[in-house]
């Protein structure tokens, strides 16, 4: 048997969507939701009423199981990146919750008629090594064989209940810190159009690969509320967790962090579906003022393994920054939470 060239095989070229621009839009999945009927035993703290990123288990003796599960379709070219990226993504959401992985378990679809078997080897490489990085375990995991390659990971992971972040925590006077620059979905589309410099694809896949462990950062700093910014871009994912609080979140949308390309290519129209499914999420509930076009399109740019969100207390907030910095270079004060009146937006980008 000949061996296999993997690199010949660009595993964006096997898919039409990738990463999370490949999701549900955001408004149809509310509206499901919302019709269904979830019983809700006492030990779970929190469920799907506030669009989290995960939930909450209660086990007693102040502690929390966590729970969640993501998987895509690819989002870039490597094989080793993919599954780098897919394990991220999903372990993101146990650092948004405040807590610590322990346990991953495999969720794969593999298009046998496709793409060969032997790159099912560089895939779980590229996954293991994050998931051993985040201090947590493979564990097992189920694959089917499908028509498009789709990776992901069902993550435990555990919190002290005094120290879980949730998305409704908010606090009027907060500061909002975003860890990572916004773009990854602009940037993605255009590698698949082959319009993206190979600066901004490893820059923008640099980013996706990056753990969001923060906790060792904090200090003494008091987190309020935090959500991962993902497939409903920022606007999407700060309107869920405004609501949650009840508040209203000002953003000051010429600090918003960018990653290298991505206001170009903003600029030349270059947007994927989820960038207009974005939109009609947020359209009736965000106030967009003196924003232009491309500005409003990175707002709703859907990310993959994009970066935390986080609600500080403003005392807190540039002393936390400065050690964020260290690690997230482009982490960034972007707003500030306010009270919300009523008939007032949920959000504002100013």
């Amino acid at each position: 048997m000949l061996p296999v060239d993997l690199a010949s095989f660009k595993l964006t070229e096997s898919v039409t969507k990738g990463g999370c621009a490949a999701k549900l839009p955001a408004g149809a999945l509310k509206t499901l939701l919302a019709s269904l009927k979830r019983p809700a035993p006492k030990e779970l703290a929190v469920g799907t009423d506030t669009l989290d990123d995960a939930c909450l288990w209660d086990l007693g003796q102040g502690q929390y199981l966590i729970q969640t599960l993501d998987f895509f379709t690819p989002i870039v070219d490597d094989a080793k990146d993919f599954g780098a990226i897919a394990a991220v993504n999903a372990l993101s959401d146990v650092y948004a919750m405040g807590g610590l992985p322990k346990i991953a378990l495999t969720i794969l679809g593999f298009p046998t008629t496709k793409l060969p078997l032997e790159l099912l080897k560089p895939l779980m490489e590229g996954a293991l090594e994050k998931i051993v990085e985040a201090g947590a375990c493979l564990g097992g995991g189920h694959t089917i064989d499908d028509d498009m390659l789709k990776l992901g990971f069902s993550v435990t992971g555990f919190v002290d209940k005094d120290k879980a972040w949730t998305n409704a925590g908010s606090l009027a006077d907060d500061v909002l810190i975003l860890t990572k620059g916004l773009g990854t979905g602009t940037i993605t589309s255009a590698l698949k159009l082959k319009k993206a410099e190979e600066a901004w694809i490893h820059c923008a896949i640099a980013s996706m690969k990056q753990l969001n462990f923060i906790l060792d950062l904090l200090g003494s700093a008091n987190i309020h509320a935090a959500t991962d910014v993902t497939g409903f871009g920022l606007a999407g994912h700060s309107l869920q967790m405004a609501e949650a609080s009840g508040k209203r979140f000002e953003f000051e949308t010429k600090s918003l962090p960018c990653l290298k390309g991505a206001t170009e290519l903003l600029a030349q129209g270059v947007l994927n579906r989820a960038h207009h499914t974005n939109f009609d999420y947020v359209k009736n509930r965000v106030q967009y003022e003196g924003v232009s076009d491309s500005a409003r399109w990175l707002t709703v740019d859907p990310q993959t393994s994009g970066g935390l969100l986080l609600a500080v207390k403003r005392s807190d907030a540039d002393s936390l920054l400065q050690r964020l910095k260290g690690r997230f270079p482009l982490a960034t004060i972007i707003g500030q939470v306010t009270e919300r009146k009523d008939g007032e937006p949920s959000v504002v980008f100013l």
